[in-house]
């Protein structure tokens, strides 16, 4: 089974793939947010460096983020792997092929989740989100919360996130596009990118995604 690294512009469902491959096949679902969060938290040295370049408004370097994928990755050992919110540059994903082929990584899947702007915004509108990490949609009739405005996993209340705006949206939407394409050859030319077109069913799509894995 191969590990995954999800490329995908903001509302593709990345995050909703990512749970139902982590309950079907035990993925472990590497977040590169959660990563800067659980380092920050841990007080270490390194989290204290990475919360004064947050808390500076600048941006995490890409060494410290290979550093931090690559430490993951040797915690969970052989467990299969979803790599999710990196690369985002041409830069990050030569840094991260390297790394990899250092670690004898090499049996992976950089999938594309291709989705129409017009959809990707209705998406974003639409959406809540849980503090357990749990995502639903209030315009897609699959992803409603059983009961409205509570999380069917925990019970929670349900939250719509500050930058789920359009204003943020066609912002973030256009940063993706920007950045996507030498990405994208960069894969390409490893023999590594698998396009998905993910402007239908949830089911649909974790079906191509699981056909891909398991080539």
């Amino acid at each position: 089974m191969k590990n995954i690294i999800f490329i995908a512009p903001p509302a593709a469902g990345k995050g909703t793939q990512s749970d139902m491959l982590k309950t079907k096949f035990n993925y472990y679902h590497i977040s590169t947010g959660d990563m800067l969060r659980e380092a920050i938290a841990s007080g270490s040295e390194l989290g204290k460096s990475i919360k004064s370049i947050i808390d500076n408004g600048e941006l995490v370097t890409d060494d410290i983020m290979i550093d931090l994928i690559k430490n993951k990755l040797n915690e969970i050992g052989d467990k299969p792997f979803i790599l999710d919110g990196f690369p985002r540059t041409l830069n990050q994903a030569s840094a991260l092929g390297e790394m990899l082929n250092n670690l004898n990584i090499t049996n992976y899947a950089t999938i594309y989740l291709k989705l129409d702007e017009e959809i990707a915004a209705k998406r974003i509108l639409g959406r809540l989100t849980c503090s357990c990490g749990k995502s639903y949609n209030i315009y897609e009739e699959n992803l409603k919360p059983q009961v409205e405005g509570i999380c069917d996993n925990c019970g929670k209340e349900l939250e719509k996130r500050k930058d789920d705006n359009a204003e943020s949206f066609k912002v973030r939407f256009k940063s993706f596009i920007d950045n996507f394409e030498p990405i994208m050859d960069y894969y390409k030319n490893e023999n590594k990118l698998h396009v998905v077109d993910v402007n239908r069913e949830v089911d649909e799509i974790f079906a191509d995604i699981t056909e891909i894995i398991n080539d």
